[in-house]
């Protein structure tokens, strides 16, 4: 058996996966865009955890199908709202790019503390405060940067609204989670969500995409696949020897690797991937951003067995 300072590093370890796995998700979001369309690579995204997942629980014996008979209703409106937020995601990417997305979509988090304080009754401190203000700063210089380096400004809105909505239809999916966790394991309640966000997403396929995709965005296709499974599992795993708030710090950073990446991978795959403008102000406010982010989540109150997103 582990000791405590084992599981610790073995938690931080497995918490660094998943703030990896979701840094390079957006890039390869963005890659997977030059062959399918948003809907079509959600929806995929889903049926391929789905499947996968369901059959590792049944060769471990975990009857995955008891969970599909007999269905809690918050695990349905769990599995819709996640569906939004991989839909809204993947399209604000393709209206815009990874590194606005990556930025923008940590609002989810501090939608979350708002919806603990009006559903859970829970209460702000002062550093949470402090971290609204100063996140809404860094958001406002990385808006006003990319605001002057967008080639269409409306469509740059376009992108902005739908990972806002994004980032607020997660915060619902994070009270279902919540609310249920207490009673179903994390990956009973993972193959719940998966199953019915694949079926939700049926109405925005574009099935004609899957007869052109080439191989090598078949190969990116199913990376975006493995993404969801190893980063929810390597989080699971994460949750049982770290506590919360420190999981949430950690995956907040995940911002700075897309940032990074965006300056590696468009030299790498240049056919895939177009070169991003963003100035020094730009960076300058993201970090400001994700700095304020941080904040909020550490003035968070542990109150119970929440799950951190993607």
């Amino acid at each position: 058996m582990l000791d405590k300072r084992a599981m610790f590093v073995r938690g931080v370890f497995m918490v660094a996966v998943t703030t990896v796995l979701w840094g390079v998700l957006p890039i390869f979001l963005k890659m997977a865009l030059k062959e399918a369309s948003p809907g079509s690579i959600a929806w995929f995204r889903f049926v391929f955890s789905f499947t996968v997942l369901y059959g590792v629980l049944s060769f471990n014996g975990s009857s995955p199908s008891s969970i599909l008979k007999s269905p809690p209703g918050l695990g349905l409106l769990g599995g819709v709202a996640l569906s939004a937020n991989y839909f809204g995601m993947t399209q604000g990417i393709h209206f815009s790019g990874p590194s606005n997305a990556a930025i923008l979509i940590q609002t989810a988090s501090v939608f979350l503390v708002g919806a603990g304080v009006w559903v859970f009754r829970e209460r702000l401190t002062g550093y949470q405060l402090l971290g609204m203000a100063v996140a809404g700063i860094g958001l406002y210089t990385f808006y006003i940067d990319q605001y002057g380096n967008v080639e269409d400004v409306d469509l740059y809105d376009d992108a902005n609204l739908y990972i806002l909505f994004a980032a607020l239809i997660w915060a619902v999916y994070m009270i279902c989670q919540k609310i249920l966790s207490p009673r179903y394991g994390a990956q009973m309640l993972n193959l719940l969500v998966y199953g019915t966000a694949a079926i939700a997403l049926i109405p925005l396929v574009e099935w004609s995409d899957f007869k052109n995709i080439s191989v090598k965005g078949w190969g990116i296709m199913m990376l975006l696949g493995l993404n969801t499974l190893f980063a929810y599992g390597a989080l699971a795993e994460a949750v049982k020897s770290l506590p919360l708030v420190l999981i949430s710090i950690i995956i907040t950073l995940n911002p700075l690797i897309t940032l990074l990446g965006m300056q590696v991978m468009p030299v790498l795959s240049p056919n895939w991937l177009d070169t991003e403008t963003i100035g020094a102000s730009g960076y300058l406010g993201g970090f400001v951003a994700v700095m304020g982010v941080v904040t909020v989540v550490a003035g968070q109150r542990d109150t119970g067995p929440i799950r951190v997103k993607l």
